[in-house]
């Protein structure tokens, strides 16, 4: 087995770890056992427990920004303030969607990982700000092209975006029990986006 391949396989199972057992209850002894390698195999790669938890942090983010935006906007470029609507929508529903099929994931990341300490915490900013960055790219463009008003602060903007986003991902997890449902989350957020963004 190759080394990339190894080394993915040690960050699928400590992934699995943390979210059934939470990171404190693990060690490395736990993550060997689940990824069926000896402790100088996980040693080749990772220096501790608290090493692979960055490793499963970067790569399980990746994840998110491949299944909520990539996913969703497949490198469509909105021309119009309806486009950029239907864009956030397929946003909106992919983040339903990953808590679907992923229900442990979101809740680790989000919620979990960034009470461990402070650089977990710090980490997980700097992934947040990738999306913040990609978020403000879509604003910048929907006022190039006069969509979205021209006296918006493209950074701040984005960081509203990505709130809502964060909104959306946090209603998913509560599945209803706040007393919103996954389309009464999308018209309401969608009615939030047009009224703050339109010229």
């Amino acid at each position: 087995m190759d080394a990339a391949k190894r080394r993915a396989e040690l960050v699928f199972s400590a992934y699995e770890l943390f979210v059934d057992k939470g990171y404190r209850a693990v060690v490395v002894a736990d993550i060997v056992a689940r990824a069926g390698v000896s402790h100088g195999t996980f040693y080749n790669y990772f220096t501790s427990k608290r090493d692979i938890l960055d490793a499963v942090i970067d790569h399980y983010f990746e994840l998110i920004r491949d299944r909520v935006f990539r996913r969703a906007v497949a490198g469509e470029r909105p021309r119009t303030l309806d486009e950029f609507c239907v864009l956030s929508a397929r946003v909106i529903d992919q983040c339903y969607e990953l808590v679907e099929d992923e229900p442990g994931l979101v809740t680790f990341i989000l919620l979990e990982a960034t009470s461990i300490d402070d650089r977990v915490a710090e980490r997980s900013i700097q992934n947040l700000t990738m999306y913040g960055d990609e978020a403000t790219a879509w604003i910048k463009h929907g006022i190039a092209l006069g969509y979205m008003d021209s006296a918006l602060d493209p950074r701040l903007t984005g960081e509203l975006l990505l709130s809502i986003l964060l909104s959306a991902l946090l209603s998913a997890i509560r599945a209803g029990a706040d007393g919103l449902d996954q389309t009464r989350v999308r018209t309401d957020l969608l009615g939030f986006v047009r009224a703050a963004l339109a010229p």
